[in-house]
């Protein structure tokens, strides 16, 4: 359904249901995983440039990175079945990168 304007929604109100709040408290505490697990990376979020805007034309491996020196944090997403590794271009520099689902990893440009 359509969601309604935050106005006229009870928790606004501060007559909360008791499953509103169930949910309320699982969402947060899910974005405070998702928010902790990403200050490990930090300064990349922060002070990264990415390093590619390749989106394959059908489903394949998407390779996700940010460069901040002489390092990259890269992630690898497979829309297929492919686990063979793949290489990229990292400014000079042609990187291998293994199948590592869902796996973030700091690489050495040097």
């Amino acid at each position: 359904g359509l969601l309604k304007p935050m106005e006229s929604l009870s928790f606004t109100e501060g007559r909360m249901s008791r499953a509103q709040k169930s949910e309320f408290s699982e969402e947060v505490r899910l974005v405070h995983e998702v928010y902790a697990a990403a200050q490990q990376f930090g300064d990349f979020l922060d002070h990264g440039l990415p390093i590619t805007f390749d989106v394959p034309d059908a489903p394949g491996t998407v390779i996700s990175g940010l460069i901040m020196g002489d390092r990259l944090l890269i992630r690898r997403t497979d829309f297929s079945t492919n686990r063979e590794a793949v290489e990229i271009m990292a400014g000079t520099k042609v990187l291998t990168v293994e199948y590592a689902p869902g796996v973030c990893k700091i690489l050495s440009l040097e």
